[in-house]
C-alpha cells in the first residue's frame, strides 16, 4: 500500500517564553498557523515485518535514527506493541531546513499520523501528542494542523479562530541559526519586548491585519540578535526595505511578513529581486 501526503509548514504569529523547567526545557505561549508551503511524503506499507527505511532528495538529512521519522517510527511501535512493520519512506523535501517553519516536526507529525491511521488509530490524540512532544516540540500542533495558541513546552495546544485574509512572504537568508543559542540567550535579555498574544488573537479573529503586526513579537528572534551579527544584518536590511515589516518564525533563521493580497505579488517579485542568494515564498494560510 502506498501513501502520498502533503507534510506544511507553519509560522510563529508571536512567541513568548514564560519559564525554564528544571529538565531544561522552556514554556512558552505562542500562536502558530500551518501555511501552504509543503514537503511530499510517499510512504510504502510493504505489509511485511521489518524497519524503517528512509530516502529523501537532500544529501544534508540524515536517513538513519537520528531522523525524526525514524524516531517517531519506534516510538509509535514501541507504544502500540504492535511488531515493527517494513516502511520504505521517500521525504521530497520543499520547506527550507534550519529556518523556524517546522519542517522536520511537521514530518514526524504526518507520519505518525498515517501511522496510527494504516494500523486502525490504536493511539488517540493525547496518546501520539504524549509520545511526540519529547521528539519533536511542534509535532503536537501539527497533530492538529490548525491555527492555535500554543503553552506549556508546545503540548498544550488551543484551536483558535483565524480568518485573517491575507498572503505570506516567507524569507530564509542563506545561513541557519541554532534553536540552543537562542533559548541560551535569551537569559541574557535585558529588556525584552513581550508578543500581546490575546490582541493578536483578536485580530486573527476580526481580520484586522494591523491589530495583528502592531503586536507581534519574538523572544527567540531577540535572544539571537544579541550576538549573531549576520542575523543582525540581515534584520537591518529587512527593516530598510520600509514596505513591510518582517518577523522570525521560531527560532529562524526564516522571516515572514504579513501582507495584504492586493499588494502581496509586487512584494514578491521585488524580494526576489532585492534578496538574492535566498529563498522567497508567497505563501497563504493553509
Amino acid at each position: 500500500m502506498i501513501k502520498k501526503i502533503k507534510s506544511n509548514a507553519k509560522i510563529n504569529i508571536g512567541l513568548n517564553i514564560k519559564g525554564k523547567l528544571s529538565n531544561g526545557y522552556h514554556l512558552l505561549d505562542m500562536v502558530m498557523a500551518p501555511i501552504n508551503l509543503y514537503d511530499e511524503i510517499e510512504i510504502n506499507f510493504t505489509g511485511d515485518p521489518g524497519p524503517l527505511i528512509i530516502k529523501t532528495n537532500r544529501e544534508d538529512i540524515p536517513t538513519g535514527k537520528e531522523n525524526i521519522l525514524y524516531k517517531v517510527y519506534e516510538a509509535f511501535y514501541n507504544k502500540t506493541g504492535i511488531s515493527n512493520q517494513n516502511i520504505e519512506l521517500y521525504l521530497e523535501k520543499k520547506i527550507p531546513h534550519q529556518a523556524g517553519l517546522g519542517g522536520g516536526s511537521s514530518n514526524g507529525g504526518f507520519f505518525l499520523k498515517e501511522l496510527n491511521l494504516y494500523h486502525g488509530n490504536p493511539l488517540d490524540l493525547e496518546e501520539m501528542v504524549d509520545i511526540s512532544k519529547g521528539i519533536g516540540a511542534d509535532i503536537p500542533f501539527f497533530l492538529v494542523n490548525k491555527t492555535c495558541r500554543i503553552n506549556g513546552i508546545g503540548e498544550k495546544v488551543q484551536i483558535v479562530e483565524n480568518n485573517l485574509e491575507c498572503d505570506i512572504l516567507i524569507i530564509k537568508p542563506p545561513f541557519g541559526v541554532s534553536t540552543g543559542k537562542a533559548y541560551n540567550n535569551f537569559s541574557k535579555l535585558e529588556n525584552k519586548k513581550d508578543a500581546n498574544i490575546e490582541k493578536i488573537l483578536v485580530g486573527l479573529k476580526e481580520n484586522k491585519l494591523s491589530d495583528v503586526l502592531n503586536n507581534i513579537e519574538n523572544h527567540l528572534e531577540q535572544a539571537l540578535l544579541i550576538e549573531n551579527e549576520d542575523l543582525r544584518s540581515f534584520k537591518n536590511f529587512l527593516d530598510s526595505l520600509k514596505f513591510t515589516y518582517f518577523f522570525m518564525s521560531g527560532s529562524g533563521s526564516a522571516y515572514f511578513s504579513l501582507v495584504e493580497k492586493k499588494n502581496s505579488q509586487e512584494m514578491y517579485s521585488n524580494l526576489k529581486c532585492l534578496l538574492e542568494g535566498c529563498e522567497v515564498y508567497l505563501c497563504s494560510f493553509s
